[in-house]
């Protein structure tokens, strides 16, 4: 029900070239380029300029995709609620979901996803970061799955679970030392002033996990020695493990990990550090009942 030119005009703006659009719809670059001169020509006015490398929507150009997107989320709306209406139990789901959390989550999720949807087809759009803008770039994706610190009043954002932010240190480490069983924390509580004097493998402020630890540090007035800043938890947590630094990380994360030495992981903050796991989707969006069935066989993980 989507004309390839919306499709074709979403592509350009989500990737920001002609030549990354055309790969992503499977087609040449020359017929992307014709095909938006044609749009253009009808329109009488253009609807990117080109800054540098980059092509940039107009203003009738966002206009434009504006109502594209409402029209590819009203159609995938109808499509969803049909297929409910009929009583069949296939489909598509799209999803946003961070590369690590992805990796955490799904290989149990799906699994029992598929048992019971096996003619659902499930499209991931695993980002390393910054999960959330997918939801603006995408009218395709039903909902993202991240760690939300603020929601968009056009946007719902439906509790999957918490967990804590957890101090990963090599085995064997002195903190083990100072730490102390605490009511209300999971794992042994540590006094994150006593890492004053240690390195640190940190994320970048605009990771929630980045976030999270720099409001941490500011609260216990501690300015932390950064050794290395990197999007890749997994880097983070190993190098933590090998004694190469200190690290704060999801509890899951550290959990996914095969270690032959598990590494010593610690309470921190008072009360605990925590993250929050949402499933967000536009307000209004049509969630059809498989896409409910994903999103409860999270919280289910998370129980």
């Amino acid at each position: 029900m989507i004309s390839k030119e919306i499709r074709y005009m979403l592509a350009i703006r989500r990737y920001g070239s002609i030549t990354k659009a055309a790969d992503s719809l499977f087609i040449t670059q020359s017929a992307l380029s014709k095909a938006v001169k044609n749009i253009e020509r009808q329109l009488g006015s253009p609807l990117f300029s080109r800054i540098g490398n980059d092509l940039i929507p107009t203003h009738i150009g966002n206009r434009y995709m504006d109502y594209a997107e409402k029209i590819c989320q009203i159609c995938s709306d109808w499509n969803s609620e049909c297929e409910d209406l009929l009583g069949e139990e296939k489909g598509q789901l799209t999803i946003a979901v961070a590369l690590m959390r992805g990796s955490c989550l799904l290989p149990d999720v799906l699994s029992r996803f598929y048992s019971r949807y096996p003619d659902v087809q499930i499209n991931l759009l695993e980002e390393s970061h910054s999960v959330e803008k997918q939801l603006m770039l995408s009218p395709n994706v039903d909902f993202a799955i991240y760690n939300s610190t603020a929601t968009d009043p056009a946007q719902t954002a439906e509790y999957l679970g918490q967990e804590e932010i957890v101090l990963v240190a090599a085995p064997g480490h002195p903190l083990a030392e100072k730490a102390m069983a605490r009511e209300g924390f999971r794992y042994p509580w540590v006094d994150i002033r006593h890492t004053e004097h240690e390195p640190y493998i940190l994320h970048p402020r605009d990771q929630t996990t980045g976030r999270i630890s720099a409001g941490l540090f500011k609260k216990a007035g501690l300015t932390p020695k950064v050794l290395l800043f990197t999007r890749n938890s997994d880097i983070a947590i190993r190098l933590a493990a090998s004694g190469t630094a200190l690290c704060l990380a999801p509890e899951s994360y550290v959990r996914k990990i095969h270690f032959y030495n598990p590494p010593l992981c610690f309470s921190v903050g008072d009360p605990a550090t925590v993250t929050t796991l949402y499933a967000v989707y536009q307000k209004g969006r049509y969630i059809p009942s498989y896409g409910r069935y994903f999103i409860e066989l999270v919280k289910e993980n998370y129980r």
